[in-house]
């Protein structure tokens, strides 16, 4: 073979002239003229014509030395964005992952020491978590306060995209921070095989505080049509959750139009925002489907596409730190209900939603409104797996913990919160410059 290319090579340099043209060429120069004639530009180091058996090795070594430092790169960055959430504990476990060579290199022993200093920093906080919610943002202002029958509704229980940026941006350097609900009590089994929840002392940076946060209704439901809401979630070209946005001149766009990607790309700026990953939580009810699919009637011909949609969007919410809830399948009085009811409406969230959002055991009561403790219907939330039960409680926060599950009040961000309750708001930011001004006057 080498003969073969050493008569290509003489070949080359006689019918091109080179050897003339080339007098008193450097040898790169020479090399890359015969390596073009022949074909092989490029490919060998200096272009040289013909690969050796020494060239070839120390290729074959340079190779495997890009791909362990690209492991190690690898893992160093995974194990940053795990610590730039305060996860220091995930972090050090990410960095055992290194191959044994690398475990004394410089920068896994400087990372290790810093995520260690970090971690004793953080300390144990026993204050107050609020719980704050949402329901879906509003968009186009001027299509939801258009003055039709719906326009009081959303001015009372809506808050504008541009609200609900300012309202993180300030929360943001008050230092609240994003904690996971389950972060806010310790199960504990007892020798019995019964459970009881106890109030748990979560670890957070200095001087951060913990909040949770969740959404109601997240359905985008047949009503909010054309009054500039988002219309559904989706999935982008890049697997991330986003909005399918119809404006007002009937074009389909796909960005951040609510909670839910617009706060993942907040926490992508400002990954300090969420404590070890947290997210929030999303609220959903049944009866007009799930995330702006209609799963709930099975003769629509975009069923089966519909439900695997719902499947692959809430596989990806959990993946990203995002929970799942029920706001029960009708969004109904739980108070108003008879057992009965109570057990058919939690039956049918269990088999027509659960079914594809996976597993929950958190429950966000419609409007609020609890069921009596105890009674048969607590013991049948409790049976169907629900522990976290959040009511509504409006100005300050309430979390008890008990046998078999945790009862949390939320405080609901809204327009009416922002004029009636304004005070209620102080600790998190101004409400007088978070409103919108294209709301209406409240009466």
């Amino acid at each position: 073979m080498i003969k073969k290319i050493r008569s290509k090579i003489l070949a080359a340099l006689l019918c091109a002239g080179v050897v003339f043209t080339c007098a008193g060429c450097s040898r790169a120069a020479l090399n890359a003229q015969i390596a073009e004639s022949i074909g092989t530009l490029g490919q060998y180091e200096n272009n040289e014509p013909v690969q050796t058996p020494q060239m070839k090795a120390q290729a074959d070594l340079k190779a495997l030395e890009d791909t362990k430092e690209a492991a190690l790169t690898k893992v160093l960055q995974e194990a940053e964005a795990l610590a730039d959430v305060y996860d220091y504990e995930a972090a050090m476990e990410k960095l055992g992952e290194v191959a044994e060579e690398y475990k004394k290199d410089d920068r896994v022993v400087q990372a290790k020491i810093e995520y260690q200093q970090k971690m004793g920093e953080m300390e144990a906080y026993d204050g107050d978590i609020p719980h704050i919610y949402f329901k879906s943002l509003i968009v186009d202002t001027a299509r939801a306060f258009d003055g039709d029958g719906n326009s009081a509704l959303y001015n009372s229980s809506m808050t504008t995209v541009s609200e609900f940026n300012k309202m993180m941006e300030e929360m943001y350097k008050k230092g609240y921070v994003l904690i996971d609900i389950h972060e806010t009590v310790t199960k504990v089994e007892q020798e019995d095989g019964s459970v009881t929840y106890v109030r748990s002392t979560p670890m957070v940076p200095e001087g951060k505080k913990p909040f949770v946060l969740s959404i109601d209704n997240v359905n985008y439901y047949e009503y909010m049509a054309n009054d500039g809401f988002a219309k559904r979630l989706v999935l982008d070209e890049n697997g991330d959750v986003k909005n399918l946005y119809v404006d007002a001149g009937g074009n389909e766009l796909i960005g951040n139009y609510d909670i839910v990607p617009i706060l993942d790309d907040f926490i992508k700026q400002h990954p300090d925002f969420s404590l070890r990953g947290a997210r929030g939580i999303v609220g959903v009810t049944g009866y007009e489907g799930v995330f702006g699919y209609r799963v709930n009637d099975a003769q629509s011909s975009t069923y089966e596409a519909d439900c695997e949609a719902v499947r692959k969007i809430a596989d990806r919410l959990r993946k990203t730190g995002w929970q799942i809830a029920s706001n029960t399948y009708n969004y109904s009085h739980l108070d108003e209900l008879s057992f009965e009811e109570v057990k058919e409406d939690t039956d049918m969230w269990t088999d027509g939603v659960e079914d594809l959002v996976g597993e929950s055991d958190i429950l966000l009561y419609p409007y609020g409104e609890e069921v009596e403790y105890p009674s048969d219907k607590l013991d049948y939330l409790e049976k169907s797996g629900f522990v976290f039960l959040c009511g509504m409680w409006g100005d300050k926060e309430f979390l008890q913990a008990n046998t078999g599950y945790v009862r949390q009040t939320r405080r609901e961000f809204s327009g009416y919160a922002l004029h009636y309750r304004a005070e209620s708001m102080e600790d998190f930011f101004d409400p007088a410059q978070i409103i919108d001004s294209a709301r209406p006057a409240f009466e």
